[in-house]
This record gives structure tokens, sequence and C-alpha cells, in this order.
């Protein structure tokens, strides 16, 4: 990404989206108006500026960040007419990206953001198949473009929607717009102020390490509803558990760049650091078996149809690893601020995805024969018996696939556990949140990640090893 140029009508395609999509409604929007009410406003007063980069495939991730932060310095410094400036905007178009680089994208968008908000700016990326859910409707994946490209513009009001979740960056918002919320003569959307509301409950730390840690605000999340003692170590184990799975899930998105960005020993070690973490997840169950049923029973019922079954940074495990149901998505598409991230792991590739994809580009297996929507699972299954009959240890691909068991593995170990544990608490009661307790759990843990690993097992003939 080391040279751009300026290129308003190099991108026909590009054009014809801002013209025919974002300045148009779109009945999956959730609210009325423009797809992105800037972009007909900005084009008419000729703030709109569309610029080319030169994807630099060495530079990876980084490369990318650091172009993002470029343009938000550039777009920052620009001079613009005082009534213009709200509605200005920055368009940069790649050249050549390849289609599975498209993912690195969405990585640095979500890094850049950070740097960019403070400036009082808002970037977004879009490509083909960007995952990025409309605001008011989570299940339609709003930001899906001819072309690989970014955007950056002017933090507005209606940016709550996209800030409120994070305290550095509603800080940042509430600053700038925190007056419109107390003005009664020019009342916000009730939404906007909704989410004000909830976003200014979120307390900040004190000290540099509570504040790098948010420590205050950490051990201040815990709310048991009974003074008995017991009732702490099923909270807390819950709440360690909940932090351990975003642990699994940020290092899983990392997993899927290494992989992107074919480097396969990077992506093995991160599935080792999960497999880890599973395995303190398991012994987590320890911690929870150490609860007699009838402790178990004194705050049970104040749990009410709260379930694990909703917790939501699980689900977004399951799907960055390849397991995915809209059934259980739906179950969060009303909740603001958890909705957006659940769909956008849903409709973004999985680490299996990409690992077949690395299959595809190595020529091992057919790009049709690995496609989500229509995976030949026994065609699948050979290209990984082929690496086991051909290669070993040495080959980066075998440590891949031994990779991604471990991690499958590790996660049957866990659901094993889960199933004991619970069934040694509560017995053959039905469970909270719907479902039927023991009898749920049995059938979760029959589930195995990357089925075509297990199967290419069935494959393989008692010939020697090729090492």
């Amino acid at each position: 990404m080391e040279t751009w140029t300026s290129a308003p009508h190099a991108h026909p395609e590009t054009q014809a989206w801002l013209d025919d999509y974002l300045s148009r409604g779109h009945e999956k929007l959730g609210r009325a108006g423009h797809v992105c009410p800037f972009v007909r406003p900005a084009m008419n007063a000729g703030t709109l500026l569309m610029q080319t980069a030169a994807y630099d495939d060495s530079s990876g991730l980084a490369g990318l960040c650091k172009l993002m932060r470029q343009q938000i310095d550039k777009f920052s410094a620009m001079q613009w007419p005082v009534d213009k400036a709200s509605i200005a905007g920055l368009v940069t178009v790649f050249e050549e990206m390849p289609a599975h680089r498209w993912v690195l994208l969405d990585e640095a968008q979500r890094r850049v953001k950070g740097y960019a908000v403070p400036l009082g700016c808002m970037i977004g990326q879009f490509h083909p198949r960007c995952a990025e859910p409309a605001a008011l409707n989570p299940e339609f994946p709003v930001s899906r473009s001819p072309e690989p490209l970014f955007a950056i513009r002017r933090m507005a009001l209606h940016d709550i929607l996209f800030l409120h979740a994070s305290p550095p960056m509603f800080a940042e918002y509430q600053q700038r717009f925190g007056d419109r919320y107390n003005d009664p003569d020019h009342p916000v959307p009730e939404t906007y102020a909704r989410l004000y509301a909830l976003a200014q409950q979120r307390g900040r730390g004190r000290g540099e390490y509570v504040d790098y840690q948010s420590i205050d605000v950490l051990l201040s999340l815990q709310q048991p509803r009974t003074d008995h003692p017991s009732e702490m170590v099923f909270y807390l184990s819950g709440q360690a558990k909940e932090l351990l799975f975003k642990l699994m899930h940020e290092q899983a998105r990392a997993v899927r760049m290494e992989l992107a960005s074919d480097h396969i020993d990077e992506a093995v070690w991160g599935l080792h650091r999960i497999t880890a973490t599973l395995d303190v997840l398991s012994r987590m169950w320890d911690v929870l078996g150490t609860l007699a049923p009838t402790e178990f029973n004194t705050f049970r019922e104040q749990l009410g149809g709260a379930s694990g079954i909703d917790s939501y940074m699980f689900r977004m495990v399951e799907f960055v690893l390849g397991r995915k149901s809209e059934t259980l998505a739906a179950r969060y598409a009303s909740v603001p601020g958890i909705a957006e991230d659940v769909y956008r792991a849903f409709h973004d590739s999985s680490v299996y995805d990409e690992a077949l994809s690395l299959l595809v580009r190595h020529e091992l297996l057919d790009r049709d024969a690995a496609d989500p929507a229509r995976r030949n699972a026994d065609v699948v299954s050979e290209a990984w018996a082929d690496v086991y009959r051909t290669q070993g240890p040495s080959n980066a691909l075998f440590r891949l696939a031994e990779a991604l068991m471990d991690v499958a593995e590790g996660f049957g170990r866990w659901r094993a556990l889960h199933l004991l544990t619970v069934e040694r608490m509560i017995g053959s009661k039905s469970g909270t949140g719907g479902t039927d307790g023991v009898a749920w759990l049995r059938r979760s843990a029959e589930h195995r990640f990357f089925p075509e690993l297990w199967t290419a097992r069935t494959l393989l003939s008692s010939a020697p090893a090729p090492f």
C-alpha cells in the first residue's frame, strides 16, 4: 500500500454502487432514508473524494492499518468550507487485492477505528463479502461493495449507533454531541437517547494498572442474587469462562488472518493457544464440580431463564470456528450492542473456511468443494487424508491439520465435562433457557468441529507412515 493516486472515475462499478445502492433506501435497513445519508449530499457538494490504493501483498495486515491511519490523517488535515465539512468523505479503493485477503480489511478497520474516533472521524470497510451488519437490522450485511475499499468521514450524531458499546469511543462521542442530548428544544431520536443512556452507565478505572485492565469495572460486575457463598463460585466461574471465550474468539480471529495471509505456522501457533485455553476452560468444570447439588439449589431459582445457551461470546467462538446456526444467531437479533457482533461473526468466514481455502491455493482441493454453501464432505475428507498419506510433521499443512484436531478434541473434552458436571449437579431436571437439560447437553456433546478431519482418519489405510 505504498502508492495511491486520485482516481474519481477509475472505478465505474464503485461509482454505480455509490449512486444506486448507498444513495438509495433499502427494505432491509430497519429505517427510512438512504443506506448512507452522507453520500448523495457529499457528491452534490463535491466533497466526496475517491482514491485508488495499490495493494501490496507483502505488507499484509500491518500495511493495511498503516495506510488507513495515513488516510485518516490526510482526511483530518483537509480544509473544507465550513458549511460542507460535516459531509466530506474520502473513499480509498484497492486495486488487485485478492479475494482471500479481504478479511484483512475487516480486521484492519476494527483495529484502526480506535485511532479514527478521537480525531472525530469514522472509518468503515466494504468488500463483496463484508459481514458488517446494519445497525438496526443485524441480519442484513449492509457493507457489501463491488470492490474492496474503505471510507472515512466526520463523526455525526447518529454514530451513537456504532460507538455506544465502547466506553473510550463513547467518551469521544459524548464530548462532541453530549449537549444535543440535553437540549429540550431539539430532542434526539428515541433510539439514540436510549443507547446514550446505556453508555453513560459504564464506569472508568482509577490508576494506571486499574485503568489498563479496567479492574474496577471488572470487579464491579459481580451481582449475585442471594447471600449464599456458593452462588459467587458459580457467578465468578461463569464470568471467567466468558473471558476465556473472548480470548478464544480473539485468537481464532487472528488465526483466520494468518491463514488468509498464507502464514501457516503462525496460524498453528494460534491454534495451540486456543487448545491451551480450552484446557483451562475444562479445568473450570473442576471448580463447578465442587458445588454440591444442595448448594446449587439454594440459588438456582434465581437464574430464571438465564442459561449458558445464551452466551453470545461462546456462540461467536462456535461461529468463528465453523459451526453456524441461524436459529441460535436469531436469539440475539433484538439485543443492541450484541446482535451486531453475533451476526458479523455469523456472516464472516470461519477458521475452517480459511483452512480449506488454503488447501485450494495449494491445489489439494477444488474451490467448489470447499465453498461453505455447497461443501462436498467426501472430497474435503479425501483432501485431508491425502495430506496425511503424503506428508509428515515437517510439512506445514500436516501440522495445521493436527493443530485443528487438537482444538476439535479439546472442545469435545470440554463438552463432555460440561455434561458430566451438570448431570452431577441437577440430575435429569429440565435446564434453564428453554433446554431439556442433560439431554440437550448430551446431543451437543456429540458435535465435532472440522468433521472432515475426523472422517479422514477412517479413509487412511494401515500403510507405513510417510515419516
